[in-house]
């Protein structure tokens, strides 16, 4: 088949919808399809099995502010118009979206003679007036979890199917520590090490691991990302007396983030906000890192409580110290990551993703 992930940041971020995007394509091609990504301008492919098509678009920024929603609807709409030769001229067999903002996009396409099935892979609630009309656009109707898959019934009145999201466990797997990068970030070698990674923000509840920190005698800290919130976890770490052991390794390429969460002791996303679902906590489990995370949404399906991590309330600071505490104790982080890497092979790779996700398209055409 030939497969279209359409998707506008997928040219240029890094974060877990756009890893979706170039891990699946990877995996498709490898499974003998041909799979474009239309993306926007502004960054590199991260693979050469899949190509990617990058073309311009005006930055939401530049829109009047009636909204974060209709700001991003604009960014996308300015984008389409670049796309739209592509959509019914590529001659694709499927084309997928991730987001509600792209239904325009699709509808316009198809009335203009596109022949491609469809299919919404969602990974969050970015609703909008209007986005149901467009919606019929869509064959087919897909999401990363049970808890999103709910979400998008309630909104659209289809059925969904869920094909969790997964990882190469061949990159991230529990490889041996270079010390060298330890030392290049300031972190002592044997020091106990917590790692998060993902972007910089309020929702992501960082804060709750500074504050824990002051009495985790000798932990350290490692936020993998960046984002406009780094500024005020620095200045919470010197307030409360940690900043030289809070450590920020700002935003990485997703080729050398395995050997950073290589350096790590335990996983955190103490979420504050809501999450479909956590790709980073995959890559995490994978890497043999026991994963604590926020006990909501889509995070619950990933972790199992007390086996590969844990579950924990969002926001409590004594809950997460305890926890933290608990889970870096040597045997108890080694049989957490053990149980927790078992997992992952189980249920969530990209090549097992990606296998479902084109018998579900091939049905679809062949219908």
């Amino acid at each position: 088949m030939k497969i279209c992930f359409y998707n506008l940041t997928a040219g240029f971020k890094t974060g877990g919808l756009e890893t979706y995007c170039w891990e699946v394509g990877r995996a498709l091609v490898r499974q003998g399809h041909e799979v474009h990504i239309i993306g926007g301008e502004g960054g590199t492919p991260r693979n050469d099995e899949v190509r990617l098509i990058a073309l311009p678009y005006r930055p939401r920024s530049s829109f009047p502010n009636l909204g974060t929603r209709f700001r991003k609807l604009a960014e996308r709409l300015s984008f389409a118009a670049g796309a739209m030769p592509y959509l019914f001229h590529e001659g694709y067999d499927a084309v997928i979206v991730n987001k509600p903002y792209d239904f325009p996009a699709l509808w316009q396409a198809r009335r203009k003679g596109m022949k491609a099935v469809t299919a919404l892979r969602s990974g969050g609630t970015e609703f909008y007036w209007g986005d149901r009309f467009f919606a019929r656009a869509i064959d087919h109707w897909l999401s990363t979890s049970a808890y999103n898959a709910a979400q998008v019934e309630a909104r659209y009145h289809q059925a969904v199917t869920v094909i969790a999201n997964g990882v190469d466990p061949d990159i991230f797997n529990p490889g041996r520590r270079d010390p060298s990068l330890r030392g290049a970030l300031g972190i002592p070698a044997n020091a106990p090490l917590v790692v998060s990674t993902g972007r910089l923000v309020g929702w992501k509840g960082l804060q709750v691991i500074i504050n824990a920190l002051p009495d985790l005698s000798g932990v350290h800290y490692l936020a993998i990302g960046d984002g406009e919130a780094r500024s005020e976890l620095e200045k919470l770490a010197a307030e409360k007396g940690v900043a030289d052991r809070v450590h920020f390794a700002g935003e990485v390429s997703h080729g050398t983030l395995a050997p950073l969460l290589a350096c790590g002791d335990v996983f955190v996303q103490p979420s504050i906000g809501e999450e479909a679902f956590g790709i980073s906590v995959v890559e995490a489990l994978a890497s043999g890192l026991p994963a604590l995370v926020s006990n909501q949404g889509g995070l619950r399906e990933i972790v199992e409580d007390g086996i590969g991590g844990r579950l924990l309330p969002a926001g409590d600071t004594a809950a997460w110290r305890v926890a933290l505490a608990e889970a870096l104790v040597p045997e108890v982080r080694r049989k957490m990551g053990e149980a927790g890497r078992a997992r992952v092979m189980a249920s969530f790779t990209w090549e097992g993703n990606a296998r479902r996700l084109h018998s579900i398209l091939a049905g679809l055409k062949s219908g």
